[in-house]
């Protein structure tokens, strides 16, 4: 996971102890940098602070939830007067989560906080419907899954998912037959595009960005992908497929038969 963080020093050191070393933190000085690396990265969860050097335009804090609203944002504060009253006001904006330093924010709580906030409903949806494969699947190849869903971009082959189970590339696809479940290299295009459909809600985000994003080496073979799941290519995808009729299509798509070839990342 991917943490983007516009903080004051004590704050971005006890989130930057809090993290360790299993998410990668991006540590922003300003709005600008926050919205460059948005842009850039594979970003999971934005946390800021509306009191730290660089964080106070809260007009730039509007225009950057309105150009990245599939983006969870949490503000992270001090409690004293002015945090509250700078929260109230990025509250009336669309600020939906919040934590309170020295209350609310040891370890456990704070990352089961970040954890939950940058939950993708629509991964969990179509993790659930694929539920009955996948508790066919055994333990280690179901976490892998799970962890392409969440991180597509980590992923350009079916032996990146092998290496993330920790079993040899073989098993993986005996695996995948025995429990009747697509081929792994269907579900690592499902999961690039789920990833990718989620990001198209975003007017902040190019579809030649998204592409980099999420791994492609070229934003054609994005779009092919987006043609041959969603019925359009990526730019009106965001016009006319629904997130059920995305949800729909994704899964109508990986359980077909695999007689129209997939076009290689």
């Amino acid at each position: 996971m991917s943490v983007v963080a516009l903080l004051q020093p004590r704050l971005l050191r006890h989130l930057q102890f809090v993290l360790g070393r299993d998410r990668h933190l991006l540590v922003a000085h300003s709005w600008d940098e926050l919205e460059e690396m948005i842009g850039i990265h594979p970003v999971s969860v934005a946390i800021v602070d509306p009191m730290a050097e660089g964080a106070r335009d809260k007009v730039r804090f509007a225009r950057i939830l309105a150009a990245y609203p599939s983006l969870p944002m949490l503000a992270y504060v001090v409690l004293d007067p002015s945090a509250f009253r700078a929260v109230t006001e990025l509250s009336r904006l669309g600020l939906e989560h919040v934590v309170l330093h020295a209350h609310d924010d040891s370890a456990e709580r704070l990352l089961a906080t970040i954890d939950r906030v940058s939950a993708s409903p629509l991964t969990g949806r179509v993790l659930q419907a694929l539920r009955p494969w996948l508790s066919q699947l055994p333990i280690p190849l179901t976490k892998a899954v799970e962890d392409l869903f969440a991180e597509p971009h980590r992923y350009q082959s079916a032996k990146d998912i092998a290496v993330s189970a920790k079993v040899p590339t073989v098993r993986l696809y005996r695996s995948f037959n025995a429990a009747d479940l697509a081929s792994p290299k269907k579900l690592l295009v499902a999961a690039k595009l789920l990833r990718g459909y989620g990001y198209l809600a975003d007017s902040g985000h190019s579809v030649r960005g998204i592409s980099k994003k999420l791994g492609y080496r070229r934003p054609r073979i994005f779009a092919d992908h987006s043609c041959q799941v969603f019925g359009f290519n990526p730019s009106r995808v965001r016009l006319h497929v629904s997130e059920d009729d995305a949800v729909a299509r994704l899964l109508a798509w990986i359980s077909a038969s695999d007689s129209v070839p997939v076009a290689s990342l």
